[in-house]
């Protein structure tokens, strides 16, 4: 009987523990995106400041159900996927083309580290939004440079960018 509850007090033990721990999976790496992860939110956190109440951020609080800070944040994160993707002459036209663009992605690296779609879906979860609102938002972003009369080549790879 003793061995029983001691073998079923092992097995308890080793089940309710994550797989993973034994083995040391994810843990560095785990780590590593924490830390990305902490330091990519408080870069966004200083930069939604500066970017919250501007024409784009506007347009996207009205048309989605997100706050000024999540529209900012949102698009902060496209725009900074789109200046590290695009061509020299397309970045240089997006800047033109958004007042303040700097104040979305930022002057203090943020930039850098959005870098694929998967930081960017991060970035909107960070930001308590779905990650499958990028779609919603990049049509948003894509009409209001629309409206602002930017050239089909911007558009085409912004939208090839944002898929």
């Amino acid at each position: 009987m003793k061995g029983i509850a001691v073998s079923t007090l092992i097995s308890a033990l080793v089940l309710s523990t994550p797989s993973y721990a034994f083995f040391g999976f994810g843990s560095d790496d785990d780590e590593d995106k924490k830390t990305d992860m902490s330091a990519l939110t408080g870069q966004i956190s200083q930069q939604l400041n500066s970017a919250q109440s501007t024409p784009l951020t506007d347009l996207l609080s009205s048309q989605l159900d997100v706050t000024p800070t999540q529209a900012a944040g949102g698009a902060g994160a496209l725009l900074s996927l789109a200046q590290t993707q695009l061509s020299d002459d397309n970045a240089s036209e997006l800047s033109s083309l958004i007042p303040g663009l700097s104040s979305f992605t930022g002057s203090t690296g943020l930039t850098s580290m959005i870098t694929n779609m998967d930081s960017v879906k991060s970035t909107f979860e960070s930001l308590g939004l779905d990650p499958s609102l990028v779609s919603q938002f990049a049509p948003v972003i894509l009409q209001y440079l629309t409206s602002e009369g930017a050239s089909s080549g911007l558009l085409g790879s912004l939208s090839s960018l944002w898929g």
